[in-house]
């Protein structure tokens, strides 16, 4: 039987490991270090070690792949193929030559659209309308390699960035279970992107959290559901910093771009195209994520305030 190995760290490449240890031999796991977690800053575990540990299959954290050590351990384990979702690591070309098999990734974008840290997230803020998987092999180039297959999903207005990414999540795992027959055989021909198609999904950045009322409306929207649950998106109400966690839907507006309205019926923003904005979950600074006409009550049951 083929040996296998996957590397994946979040809750998002967990299920594409199950699916991958149903059909071959495992032989081993990668995924991050243990790292502090919440206020106690206890060491936590990632999701796909938790994972793989419940399935009986061994574990390696490397801190680095550029350590002697690590390729010494690669090595030992005489893998012939490689799945790799959301590891967070970049390869060494020993590495990728070094699994006769090839070393394969699930991404989920349409490639060559959104090459990157985060392409769920920018598909999102640039109002694609579908999205997807992407089964590739992996190359020296960031996400550069040919393609294999594809599945392909739209994108709603009602979807977030982190709901988006688990259902997607789960495209990959199906993706996998479909192709997993092909790769195991070393008989799949992917194609080659088009390097003219190609565009980039950077890292995201706290900088990003500033929502600016100033911009269309349908485009805060995006913002807000793009940037769940990091960085997020943030504005300034009465000097105090209100972090926007749900919207709702869109309506014409008169009212000057940044002003906030409220009342028991919920809570609009007038954006900079005479469009509003609803909010509909609000965060204060040390409270929980409310509905925005509750969290909204210090400035009174109802009211219209200028938000920047």
């Amino acid at each position: 039987m083929v040996r296998c190995a996957f590397l994946g760290t979040p809750a998002a490449a967990v299920p594409a490991l199950r699916a991958l240890a149903q059909g071959q031999d495992v032989a081993a796991v990668f995924c991050n270090p243990d790292r502090p977690q919440g206020r106690g800053r206890h060491l936590e575990a990632p999701p796909v070690k938790q994972a793989a540990l419940e399935l009986g299959l061994p574990v390696f954290q490397p801190e680095r792949w550029r350590l002697p050590e690590t390729r010494a351990l690669w090595t030992s384990l005489g893998i012939d193929l490689a799945v790799v979702a959301a590891y967070g690591h970049i390869l060494p070309g020993w590495m990728l030559d070094g699994c006769a098999l090839g070393v394969w990734n699930l991404h989920y974008s349409l490639l060559p659209r959104w090459r990157g840290a985060s392409p769920v997230n920018h598909a999102l803020l640039m109002g694609d309308a579908a999205t997807g998987v992407s089964l590739m092999r992996l190359t020296p180039g960031l996400d550069e390699g040919p393609v294999l297959a594809q599945c392909q999903r739209p994108i709603t207005l009602q979807d977030t960035a982190d709901g988006l990414l688990e259902v997607l999540a789960r495209d990959a795992a199906a993706l996998l279970e479909a192709h997993l027959p092909t790769l195991a055989a070393g008989t799949g021909l992917p194609l080659p992107q088009d390097e003219a198609l190609a565009t980039l999904a950077p890292k995201l950045d706290k900088t990003m959290a500033f929502m600016d009322p100033g911009r269309p409306a349908a485009e805060l929207h995006r913002r807000v559901r793009a940037l769940q649950p990091w960085p997020g998106t943030e504005l300034t109400v009465a000097g105090t910093l209100v972090k926007v966690c749900g919207v709702g839907g869109l309506r014409p507006d008169p009212a000057a771009p940044g002003s906030l309205a409220w009342s028991r019926q919920g809570a609009w923003l007038t954006a900079g195209d005479g469009q509003a904005l609803e909010l509909t979950l609000l965060q204060r600074p040390g409270k929980p994520v409310q509905p925005a006409a509750q969290a909204l009550q210090p400035w009174g049951a109802a009211g219209s305030l200028a938000v920047g």
